[in-house]
């Protein structure tokens, strides 16, 4: 809220008077909270706090009329506000490798008999663009609940929810295998395994 005037002139609107506007308040942004967190929305609070603010404001302009249902305009909000998130998410989600962004190292005969699999991950790794490199690196990185904080945290710098960061590792991962593989079988067949 822009000033203390307009907080009172809201919770007025909502609830009567400041006090059952203020528990009305409440119980209206933990509503909302929960309904972004079902929808799979990582800043849940944040966007609540949005949709509050957007409805204050509509509220507070002198031609404003509404009757009926608070929920209902509220969820209405909150409706316009999730589609602004997703499309901003859309925007902001890494695009995924194509296919034929990891192809399988050629070979450097001047090597000598390395272990292969750990010799093909790490060429097939340093073939990735860095930051696919260091994503699938922080993702792995850690046991127990440092990895699972770690990932969240990750999940949050880049913008996405949890879910998402997993699909995209899923995918960098396969495509790293198959990167691997490729190394693998050719080695088999050149015999310097």
């Amino acid at each position: 809220m822009e000033s203390p005037e307009s907080m009172r002139a809201f919770l007025i609107w909502l609830g009567g008077d400041t006090a059952s506007g203020a528990r009305r308040y409440e119980e209206i942004r933990q509503r909302l909270i929960l309904l972004f967190r079902y929808r799979g929305c990582h800043v849940a609070e944040e966007l609540a706090d949005e949709t509050i603010d957007r409805t204050a404001r509509a509220v507070l302009k002198t031609d404003f009329q509404f009757e009926g249902d608070l929920l209902a305009y509220f969820r209405g909000v909150a409706r316009n506000i999730y589609l602004e998130w997703v499309r901003k998410e859309q925007r902001t989600r890494i695009e995924p490798i194509p296919e034929s962004g990891l192809e399988a190292p050629a070979e450097n005969p001047d090597t000598e008999i390395e272990d292969a699999p750990q010799f093909c991950l790490d060429q097939c790794l340093n073939r990735l663009p860095s930051a696919r490199k260091t994503l699938l690196i922080r993702y792995y990185q850690s046991d127990k609940r440092a990895k699972i904080d770690g990932r969240q945290i990750l999940a949050q710098e880049m913008g996405v929810g949890l879910n998402a960061l997993r699909i995209q590792v899923f995918r960098l991962r396969n495509s790293l295998r198959k990167c691997v593989n490729g190394c693998r079988a050719r080695r088999e067949t050149k015999g310097s395994f």
